[in-house]
């Protein structure tokens, strides 16, 4: 798909957006997506379901079941969240960033937080991130379907883009919430891609997940909560003296 057929999309979900007023993750893209699959079918014939690569979108289950509690321990600020089905994610904690990836969905969840200058802006941390980080989507204005301040986590300047491209592997999408405070940076990253029938439904699910149920849960661990768990983990119980009876 060309970019005048993006750009078109774009223009006709801001168009709907106005018109409704809505204001969600999920409902953005699922009306981005019906556009797309009205302008992908004037503007290409669908290929054969026999074609290699074009599997059933519901092949690849995403992870979208009870949320587990995941904790960063090697970065710079260490922080909390909460990962729907968190088994079945293959989790790296740093060096530098937080990375769980479910091969199976093509879904990759990449978060870090480092120092930075006082004074830093939102802009000097996104090309921070960029930096130490190239997978990082770029950003086309026109692919973009949801652009706005994010509440999480506390105490940050965080911008959430979230963004999705046609392309010969399937669609693929994008949250990117990257965020400035004093003296600190964040960013979280989530990507996924999905094929075949029911693609454009399949990523804007997956989407609403990333945003409403795993970035809105980020959270920094306060000195106090590490104090406190350190001291679970690392202070023995100290055994009775022998002969002492059990407790009733």
């Amino acid at each position: 798909m060309d970019r005048d057929i993006v750009r078109a999309l774009a223009e006709l979900l801001r168009c709907f957006e106005r018109a409704s007023g809505m204001d969600r993750v999920g409902r953005a893209i699922l009306a981005a997506s019906a556009c797309l699959a009205t302008l992908a079918c004037s503007a290409a014939p669908r290929p054969p379901a026999s074609a290699p690569g074009l599997a059933p979108a519901a092949a690849a289950s995403f992870p979208d079941g009870a949320s587990g509690r995941l904790r960063s321990r090697d970065l710079d600020f260490p922080i909390e969240l909460r990962l729907p089905s968190k088994s079945a994610w293959q989790i790296s904690d740093g060096p530098t960033w937080l990375v769980a990836r479910h091969a199976a969905s093509s879904s990759e969840l990449a978060l870090r937080t480092w120092r930075a200058e006082r004074l830093v802006r939102r802009t000097e941390c996104v090309a921070q991130a960029r930096l130490a980080r190239g997978s990082i989507p770029e950003v086309h204005d026109e692919a973009v379907v949801d652009r706005r301040a994010f509440g999480t986590p506390a105490d940050f300047d965080t911008e959430l883009v979230v963004g999705v491209e046609p392309g010969a592997q399937g669609i693929s999408g994008y949250a990117i919430a990257i965020g400035a405070s004093v003296g600190r940076c964040y960013a979280a990253v989530f990507t996924t891609r999905v094929n075949g029938s029911g693609a454009e439904q399949e990523v804007a699910a997956r989407l609403g997940v990333a945003v409403d149920r795993i970035f809105a849960s980020v959270r920094l661990r306060s000195v106090d909560d590490r104090a406190v768990r350190h001291r679970m983990l690392s202070t023995p119980t100290t055994p009775p003296p022998p002969g002492t009876p059990p407790p009733r």
